[in-house]
């Protein structure tokens, strides 16, 4: 069995090439991802269900790397909406502080403004500006670390998702939480190659923005990377998964009996 692990780092980069299909699956991937642009969420839900799939197989199947067809839509849609769910949820935390932020922020500078128009303005004049950029810098410091936390911790949730096709497995702590602590440094190892993935496809942007004319590459080349790293990283996330996963508690010799 090949699994996407340090041992074969060289199966899970070469993985989506090796398909007679590779090159049609990689392109209609990039193209749902470069439509997303126009059509917003709907075809980044298939491209999540799609790589789901990829992920449905390592961590309950036969644990091979392997791109499936593009022939079930309805499926990945399906499955890609788990997935939204689960994020959207896990990010309204999240939502509302930098929210909170951004609008006391606002409304402090409008504030500012209609003091302004006073003849002898009040001290809440100079007090305003400093409160609103205080309490944003505050919410976006404890932003970052609840989304460093929930970084960290949100993987495992996903993979309990796959594997159990319930979006709301990914709030069943007590269930995930036991294959995080035992495999953490599969997880971990995951997280840091998401991260050198992200790290050089900033890089590889960066490059072409020193082009007046490979500025115009950028988005037509942001698809298929984007697609890529998620069928590079997902698979690392899922083996971290299949290694610890919970075992299906077994059914009593008794309840057999009864059920034929």
């Amino acid at each position: 069995m090949e699994s996407p692990s340090l041992m074969n780092l060289k199966n899970l980069l070469s993985y989506p090439f090796k398909d007679k299909k590779s090159g049609s699956k990689i392109l209609i991937g990039s193209l749902l991802i470069f439509s997303s642009a126009i059509i917003p969420i709907l075809p980044l839900l298939i491209v999540l269900g799609y790589i789901m799939h990829i992920a449905k197989r390592i961590i309950d199947g036969d644990g091979e790397l392997a791109m499936p067809d593009w022939d079930q839509w309805g499926e990945y849609l399906r499955d890609g909406f788990k997935w939204f769910v689960a994020l959207l949820l896990c990010s309204i935390p999240l939502i509302i502080i930098f929210s909170i932020g951004y609008f006391v922020y606002f409304v402090s500078f409008i504030g500012l403004a209609a003091f302004e128009e006073s003849v002898n303005p009040p001290v809440w004049s100079i007090i305003l500006p400093f409160f609103g950029m205080g309490v944003l810098f505050l919410t976006m410091f404890i932003g970052i670390l609840l989304a460093l936390v929930e970084f960290v911790f949100l993987p495992a949730g996903l993979m309990h998702v796959v594997h159990t096709g319930k979006f709301s497995s990914a709030f069943h702590v007590s269930q995930w939480w036991p294959v995080l602590k035992k495999n953490f440094l599969g997880f971990l190892v995951a997280i840091i190659f998401l991260f050198g993935f992200y790290y050089f496809m900033m890089m590889a942007f960066s490059a072409l923005y020193m082009s007046v004319v490979l500025c115009f590459v950028i988005p037509f080349a942001m698809a298929p990377l984007t697609f890529l790293v998620g069928l590079w990283t997902i698979p690392l996330f899922a083996q971290a998964y299949r290694e610890e996963k919970p075992v299906p508690l077994a059914v009593p010799e008794t309840e057999v009996l009864r059920a034929t």
